[in-house]
């Protein structure tokens, strides 16, 4: 029986306003039990590459600033086997201001269903339906996870096409407890860097992303929507001048 592990991190914030992110979105890793090997020996060969502190959690924001680590992250997370990566995000110019964009809570727990619900069918695509899946969301400050948590279950289980029965342990953790968590973070920086211009320029950095593209995939088929879904529509991810699909049929 196949076993996968799930580790969840968000990027951007919930909030609306001028001064918020242009995006929110999660990026999830998930691996098989030769990917998690592989990507801990790969989160701590960067640790070690970027000097970070024993005991100090690595993070996109603090400690892979610059264009040259960037691009050595990617590539040696490029490199692990063993390892997909389904990313959700909304373009919140783009979002109709509903109610759930105007309650954080809930902002949230939308974003997280459409993450979940990547990361279960690709543990089925991936592995099969006797699959044994773990995920784990990276905590989030001032935020209570318990109603999260009953409102994932309870959207799952109202699916018949939703595997929810694969779930072995649903968790929202601290960045600290898991290597693979991350590695989330970085992943979550490279999507971040493709949409949200940045620096004198306003310009973005897809190379990044691009360089794990491959990883990116809820199975063997196409990426879009479910290995990287942008909302509200997805035609939004295959507009990018980045995008690197330009057979895609989801226009």
């Amino acid at each position: 029986m196949a076993e996968v592990w799930a580790y969840i991190d968000e990027t951007g914030d919930r909030g609306m306003s001028a001064a918020s992110s242009p995006i929110f979105g999660m990026a999830a890793v998930i691996v098989d039990r030769r990917g998690a090997a592989e990507l801990q020996a790969a989160v701590e060969r960067l640790r070690g590459d970027f000097k970070v502190p024993a005991g100090k959690v690595m993070s996109w924001k603090e400690h892979v600033k610059t264009h040259d680590r960037r691009r050595h992250a990617a590539r040696v997370l490029a490199t692990v086997q063993g390892m997909k990566v389904c990313y959700v995000y909304a373009i919140k110019t783009a979002l109709t201001r509903a109610t759930y964009t105007q309650d954080r809570a809930l902002f949230y727990n939308y974003v997280a269903m459409k993450t979940y619900t990547s990361v279960l069918w690709a543990a089925r695509s991936w592995k099969g339906e006797r699959t044994r899946l773990w995920t784990r969301f990276g905590h989030v400050r001032h935020h209570d996870h318990k109603p999260t948590e009953a409102y994932l279950r309870r959207e799952a289980s109202r699916s018949a096409k939703i595997p929810d029965h694969l779930e072995q342990g649903l968790r929202w953790v601290p960045a600290n407890k898991y290597a693979e968590s991350q590695a989330a973070d970085l992943f979550g920086g490279f999507l971040k860097a493709a949409l949200w211009p940045s620096g004198e320029f306003s310009l973005t950095e897809p190379a990044y992303l691009l360089s794990v593209w491959s990883k990116i995939r809820n199975s063997e088929d196409c990426a879009v929507p479910l290995g990287i879904m942008s909302m509200p529509d997805s035609s939004l991810v295959t507009r990018e001048s980045w995008f690197p699909c330009t057979t895609c049929t989801k226009t």
